[in-house]
């Protein structure tokens, strides 16, 4: 898929994120206004968005885009009915939307690259998806 980067590696999300010193320093608010920057910068660079702005646009298209490659895969669909039913929904898009929130960016993307380059999803990547959901 030529919007898609299946070798990006997701930052936001890292423990290793703020140094000894930031960590003592920072307070809880600082901390998530950066992981929330890191977080936008993730989800440019995993859809090759590299010199765009991240806003609800953008991320509309880009997501209708992959939802059309991955609308069948059976596990995915799962995993996006019980998020858009969390929000009285049955629209599988909003349940995509919301596994590239920054509450599940980390454990779709690995879960969508295994299907991009090898048509199924590892064990593992989709119990870690999962585990967060259910």
């Amino acid at each position: 898929m030529d919007i898609y980067n299946t070798k990006y590696i997701c930052n936001y999300n890292n423990s290793n994120i703020f140094t000894e010193e930031e960590e003592k320093i920072l307070n809880k608010n600082e901390k998530l206004f950066v992981r929330d920057v890191l977080y936008r910068q993730d989800f440019l660079n995993i859809f090759k968005l590299y010199d765009a702005e991240f806003n609800d646009e953008i991320v509309e298209t880009y997501i209708k885009k992959l939802y059309k490659l991955i609308k069948n895969e059976a596990d995915l669909k799962i995993c996006m009915t019980k998020l858009a039913e969390k929000l009285f929904s049955k629209d599988l898009k909003i349940g995509l939307m919301i596994l590239f929130s920054i509450d599940y960016l980390y454990l779709i993307h690995p879960c969508i690259c295994d299907f991009i380059e090898t048509g199924k999803i590892s064990i593992q990547n989709l119990n870690n998806l999962k585990e967060k959901i259910i």
